[in-house]
């Protein structure tokens, strides 16, 4: 299985988001004062998602108690999953403050998918992921789409003073 991770200007729609949800303005004051934060995704025009696994992982990081600041991008009546029916392991699309973070994103989602495919480690599992990073006024979307196995080896090689 083909594991790649890719390095693009993020584009995620913010401002249609705030709008098409009438997102309160305690929910979009969580980009000013949270560290990592859960996004949902768009899939058609006024409609998002949070990915399969969002609540699941918002809630294994939070049971650590790491002290990150980590936080679900919602008003609490709009948090619609969209659910796929595979092994394969659909994160959700995850943002981050500052670049420092990545690490630690990066080993939260690892500890998160070894944890999901204990018993099941010779079964190949794919794992799709979104990561943007802020980067003063501009983001960054590291995008990732291959093996569970894989996955903490192709982000060691990044370097963040490159995002």
């Amino acid at each position: 299985m083909k594991s790649d991770v890719s390095l693009e200007a993020s584009k995620y729609p913010f401002k249609e988001y705030f709008a098409d949800y009438s997102v309160s303005e305690e929910t979009r004051n969580k980009l000013n004062t949270t560290d990592i934060l859960i996004l949902p995704e768009p899939h058609k025009p006024s409609k998002y998602y949070f990915a399969q696994e969002s609540l699941d992982f918002l809630k294994f990081c939070k049971s650590l108690d790491d002290g990150v600041n980590l936080d679900i991008l919602a008003d609490s009546n709009r948090i619609i999953v969209f659910e796929r029916r595979s092994f394969d392991i659909w994160m959700p699309t995850i943002w981050i403050a500052e670049k420092v973070l990545l690490p630690i994103v990066v080993g939260l989602v690892t500890s998160y998918i070894l944890r999901r495919i204990r018993g099941r480690e010779k079964e190949e599992c794919k794992v799709n992921l979104s990561i943007i990073v802020k980067n003063g006024e501009e983001s960054k979307e590291l995008r990732y789409n291959g093996d569970a196995k894989t996955f903490r080896e192709k982000f060691d090689n990044i370097d963040l003073d490159n995002l």
